[in-house]
């Protein structure tokens, strides 16, 4: 018997024992089935294909609704991942900015040390025996510095019996944390696109100024810390100079910053930013003298009113101030001859010399950092507008890029004015005589503490006189 008649013999047995031979329960039914039934149940056949279905689809004013409906409930999720990338964003931003500060700050003080001085010959670094170039180790051993350095960072420590470690470790992830803390204050990255409206900050506080001079507390901590558990007299005695720094230059900070607060009638770092890039007064005043014309003209190309500008005395008095908490007293060690940094680890070996130029640097990056956020305008520059460079691109570009380009035109105009501080401070450095501690101390708390206080009491005066223009206060 062929397997026809098998099959059929099989089928005719089913009938006959009254099997079912229909499809599976999960399986679909074929496309014959469904338009039968269809058929059955009094309806026509819809006729022109999958793309009029689709067609007709789009068309139905119910399917609209339920799309706007489903649109809006997604429109919460969308948000919240934009939301969730800006602190990506700025962090980004963060480890950016701060490498290349600490990066250009060490190329500055390379290239101090490397140049010559006619007047200071004691000074100028060593010559080749041959030529009379300046002595500098060979390219070819630059991988063997590298690799000696990273043996000294990962070899056993030394241990010293007068040594607290937990001391030790306790100053050091305060200090480096209250720095981190101060770079996420600063703002960066201003606005998005420039336009007014929430600042993109990873900490944005409404007492900004009181949150530095925390920041700046914390890491003095730190240094008196480090300096009260080294094993050496040298370095406790720089503790306690620095402890008489940490007081005098608290005392000359707030003096410095109160006239900046009284100004921009604020304490958030932000709105001090947004206050300096704001048209100079003086000007838009003289402007309206002259007549409309001349004020539109101001207006299309605003001079920005950065506190460099309108207060240069409190910015002399901040560098002041800002230069006793970065730098540290240094001490005469009569044993070996050298002249050492006290309070940073005058005893500790070579793994822990790489945490104290980290830390340095970190504090001197921030000190710039805040100078250009509190007298420069962070990163604002002058005869621009930035809304009307996104209003001027959006028929072409659209929205978001121009605001992209205009947050990224922000953030790299920030780090030039960084990097430019940070080169006249090292160059300043440079020039000036490294005076002594209790020169530094007695000039600071005789001289600069008078002039800070007649500085606050004429800017607090002007700002009462001002406050009753009519034509300033409109």
């Amino acid at each position: 018997m062929d397997r026809g008649s098998a099959r059929r013999g099989n089928r005719v047995r089913g009938f006959a024992e009254g099997a079912s031979f229909a499809p599976p329960r999960g399986a679909p039914p074929s496309r014959l089935v469904r338009r039968l039934l269809h058929v059955a149940r009094g309806a026509r056949p819809r006729a022109g294909g999958r793309r009029a279905q689709k067609a007709r689809r789009r068309c139905d004013p119910g399917r609209a609704l339920a799309r706007a409906a489903d649109a809006r409930r997604r429109a919460p999720c969308r948000a919240g991942r934009a939301h969730g990338m800006t602190p990506v964003f700025l962090v980004l931003v963060w480890l950016v900015v701060a490498m290349l500060g600490v990066a250009s700050l060490s190329v500055f003080e390379r290239s101090s040390r490397n140049r010559v001085r006619l007047d200071r010959p004691e000074l100028a670094p060593p010559r080749k025996v041959w030529g009379g170039g300046p002595l500098h180790p060979p390219s070819r051993a630059a991988t063997a510095r590298a690799l000696a350095g990273f043996a000294r960072l990962v070899r056993r420590r030394t241990r010293v019996v007068d040594h607290r470690p937990g001391l030790r470790r306790g100053s050091r992830v305060l200090g480096c944390s209250a720095l981190v803390l101060g770079l996420a204050m600063l703002p960066i990255a201003g606005n998005w696109g420039g336009a007014p409206g929430s600042a993109l900050l990873l900490l944005d506080l409404e007492g900004g100024l009181v949150a530095v001079l925390l920041v700046l507390l914390a890491m003095a901590f730190a240094r008196i810390a480090l300096g009260l558990s080294e094993r050496s007299a040298w370095s406790r005695m720089g503790a306690a100079r620095q402890t008489s720094r940490a007081i005098a230059g608290t005392s000359l900070l707030v003096l410095a910053m109160i006239p900046l607060a009284i100004d921009a009638a604020s304490l958030r770092l932000h709105d001090l930013v947004v206050d300096q890039q704001q048209t100079l007064w003086p000007v838009a005043g003289f402007g309206r003298l002259f007549g409309p014309e001349v004020a539109a003209g101001l207006e299309a190309w605003p001079l920005p009113a950065w506190n460099l500008f309108t207060q240069p005395l409190t910015a002399i008095l901040f560098a002041a101030a800002i230069s006793l908490w970065v730098s540290s007293p240094r001490a005469d060690v009569p044993g070996a001859g050298l002249v050492g940094i006290t309070g940073f680890g005058l005893d500790a070996d070579a793994g822990e010399l790489y945490w104290i130029r980290v830390e340095s640097r970190l504090a001197a990056v921030f000190a710039a950092g805040l100078f250009v956020t509190l007298f420069l305008g962070s990163g604002g520059l002058p005869f621009l507008d930035p809304t009307g460079l996104v209003d001027s691109a959006e028929p072409f570009l659209g929205r978001g890029v121009p605001e992209a380009l205009v947050t990224l035109l922000h953030v790299s105009v920030f780090a030039v004015k960084l990097v430019f501080v940070l080169f006249v401070a090292s160059r300043v450095a440079r020039m000036a005589a490294a005076s002594r501690d209790d020169r530094s101390l007695r000039l600071a708390t005789r001289r600069l503490l008078p002039v800070a206080w007649a500085n606050l009491l004429l800017v607090a005066a002007l700002a009462l006189w001002l406050e009753g223009l009519p034509g300033v206060a409109s």
